[in-house]
C-alpha cells in the first residue's frame, strides 16, 4: 500500500519510531487515496493534498469554481482501528480513541471540559463514567477538526452530552447560541474499548457506517 503515497507520505511514515503507528499510517492515508481516487476517477497515487494553516488536508485538485461539490474528509485512528469520514459540501471531523485504563478521566475532564461537564461526568454511574468520558472527548475532537481549528480551539468553549445511554449531540457553543442545531453528532460503534464519533456541519443529514477491506 505504500506504493500509493507521495514522497512527503512516505517521508512522515518514515518518521515514526514503531512500526504500528507506521502500518497505521500508511493503511489510512492509502485506504483515504483508494476512496477518494474511486469518487474522482482519478488514479489514488496521482491525487494531491494541501494543508490549512491548522493542518487539515484537503484534495489540491478541487478546484473553488468548481461546479462538482467539494469532497470533505477527515481520518483518526487509534489502537487497531482506523476511521475515515466523508461528505459533500459539509465540513466533517471524526475521532475514535481506545480506551486507556491509567488515564485519570475525572482529573482531565476537570482540567479541560467545560465545567458542567465535568460535574455531568462525576454524576454518572461509576461503570459508566470511562464511557462518558471518551464519548465527551471523541464528540469534541471530532468537532474541532471538522473546524479545522486544531489545539487553538478550547475543549471548554463548547459543551456536548456526555451520557452514553444518550444520543451524541452538540449542545452549547460559546457566543454561537444558533450553533449546535447546524450540526449532525453521531457515536460509532467500532468496537469494544474503543469509542468513535462524527460531527457534519449540516442539520439532521443521514450518517451511514460501512467497512472498507484492507488489502
Amino acid at each position: 500500500m505504500i506504493k500509493l503515497l507521495s514522497d512527503e507520505e512516505r517521508a512522515r511514515a518514515n518518521r515514526f519510531r514503531f512500526d504500528d503507528p507506521r502500518r497505521q499510517f500508511v493503511i489510512c492515508r492509502a485506504t483515504l487515496r483508494q476512496i477518494l481516487g474511486a469518487i474522482h476517477g482519478v488514479a489514488p497515487q496521482d491525487l494531491s493534498f494541501q494543508y490549512g494553516s491548522r493542518g487539515k488536508p484537503e484534495l489540491l485538485s478541487q478546484k473553488p469554481n468548481s461546479i462538482v461539490p467539494k469532497i470533505e474528509f477527515n481520518v483518526s485512528h487509534s489502537g487497531t482501528i482506523g476511521l475515515l469520514a466523508i461528505s459533500v459540501g459539509a465540513a466533517i471531523g471524526i475521532d475514535v480513541e481506545e480506551y486507556d485504563p491509567a488515564v485519570k478521566f475525572l482529573q482531565l475532564a476537570e482540567r479541560f471540559f467545560a465545567p458542567l461537564e465535568a460535574t455531568e461526568l462525576k454524576s454518572l454511574p461509576p461503570e459508566k463514567q470511562i464511557d462518558g468520558f471518551y464519548r465527551c472527548w471523541t464528540c469534541k475532537e471530532a468537532y474541532i477538526k471538522a473546524l479545522g481549528d486544531g489545539l487553538s480551539h478550547s475543549l471548554a468553549s463548547f459543551r456536548v452530552a456526555i451520557d452514553p445511554d444518550q444520543p451524541a449531540s452538540l449542545r452549547h457553543v460559546d457566543g454561537q447560541p444558533d450553533e449546535p442545531i447546524k450540526w449532525t453528532t453521531q457515536s460509532l460503534n467500532v468496537g469494544e474499548n474503543h469509542a468513535a464519533a462524527v460531527m457534519v456541519h449540516r442539520q439532521e443529514c443521514q450518517i451511514a457506517q460501512w467497512d472498507w477491506p484492507v488489502a
